[in-house]
C-alpha cells in the first residue's frame, strides 16, 4: 500500500484501546533504570496541556528507546489518566505478540487513521516525524533537527483543533555513534517502497563493534550519555492557520530548543 508524502499510511484505523494504569506503572517501573543510567533530565512537564494534543520530538538514538524516557517522569509526576499515545513504524509490529506488548502500553503504528482516532478520543499523540532519516542522521548532525518535511503533525493540529507540543532531547544521539546513514544505498535498493526506509547505515555500538545494514536492527548496549529534554510551549493551531507555516514554524522552535541544549553542553555522553 502507498506511503504518505507525510509518513502516515492511509490504512483503516486500528482500535485504540486505553492502557490500563497498572500496565503504564509496569513499563514505568522497567524503564526506570534507563532513565537513571542516562541521568534524564525533563524540563517543562507543566507546559503540556490537558486534553488532546500532538507532540512533536526530535528522534534519536537509532532502536534505543531513548526519545520516550520523559514518559517516565511524565507518569510519575502527573498520574496515569492522560496516557499519551505514540506512534511507531510498522516494522515493529510485524510480531503479533510483540504488536500486543506495544498496544498495551499506548505505542500504535503510524497509521492516519489512528493518529486521527488518538485524538477524536480526547487524547495526546506523540509522533517523530523525521523517522528513519533522523534517528539514522550521522553523529556530527546530533545538534540538528531533521523533520524531513513531514507536514503530518501540523495536518493533524489544525483539522482537530488541537495544539502541537514541540520537544527536544539533547545527548539521546550520543548513545551510539552512526558513521554514515547510507541514503544513496538505501535509495538505490528501492527501501522506501518495500520497507518505508531511508537509511542503510554504518555505525559504532556497543558490543558489536561496527554494525552495517540489517545489522544495524541488532539491540544494543547504550552509551552511558546524559539526555536532557526541554518541553517547549504550546503552539495553539489559530496561532498558525497553515499547515506549511505551522510546520516550519515548529521546526525552527525545535531547533532553537536544541541548540540552547547543546550549548550548555560540556563533552559528549558526559553532559
Amino acid at each position: 500500500m502507498r506511503a504518505l508524502v507525510d509518513g502516515l499510511r492511509a490504512e483503516p484505523a486500528l482500535d485504540i484501546d486505553r492502557p490500563e494504569p497498572a500496565t503504564l506503572e509496569s513499563a514505568v517501573r522497567g524503564f526506570e533504570m534507563l532513565a537513571r543510567y542516562h541521568r534524564l533530565d525533563v524540563r517543562g512537564l507543566d507546559r503540556i496541556p490537558e486534553g488532546p494534543a500532538v507532540l512533536v520530538g526530535n528522534h534519536n538514538g537509532g532502536l534505543n528507546p531513548v526519545d520516550g524516557l520523559f514518559l517516565v517522569h511524565y507518569y510519575r509526576q502527573l498520574g496515569y489518566d492522560q496516557p499519551i499515545y505514540i506512534l511507531a513504524h510498522d516494522i515493529l509490529f510485524k510480531h503479533p505478540r510483540m504488536a500486543a506488548v506495544l498496544r498495551s502500553v499506548g505505542i500504535v503504528p503510524a497509521r492516519r487513521q489512528t493518529a486521527r482516532a488518538v485524538l477524536d478520543a480526547g487524547h495526546k499523540l506523540l509522533v517523530f516525524p523525521g523517522g528513519d532519516i533522523e534517528t539514522l542522521r550521522p553523529y556530527r548532525d546530533r545538534g540538528k533537527v531533521v523533520l524531513a518535511g513531514r507536514r503530518g503533525f501540523a495536518r493533524l493540529s489544525l483539522e482537530h483543533d488541537v495544539p502541537v507540543v514541540p520537544l527536544v532531547s539533547a545527548g539521546s544521539h550520543e548513545t551510539f555513534i552512526v558513521l554514515s546513514q547510507g541514503r544513496r544505498i538505501a535509495k538505490a535498493l528501492r527501501l522506501h517502497r518495500w520497507a518505508r526506509l531511508h537509511s542503510l547505515p554504518i555505525m559504532l555500538a556497543a558490543p558489536w563493534g561496527v554494525l552495517a545494514g540489517p545489522t544495524c536492527a541488532l539491540p544494543y548496549l547504550p552509551l552511558p550519555a546524559k539526555v536532557t529534554v526541554q518541553i517547549g510551549h504550546a503552539i495553539e493551531a489559530e496561532e498558525t492557520p497553515c499547515i506549511d507555516r505551522l510546520y516550519t514554524r515548529v521546526e525552527a522552535t525545535m531547533q532553537d530548543m536544541l541548540d540552547e541544549l547543546y550549548a550548555e553542553r560540556m563533552l559528549p555522553i558526559v553532559g
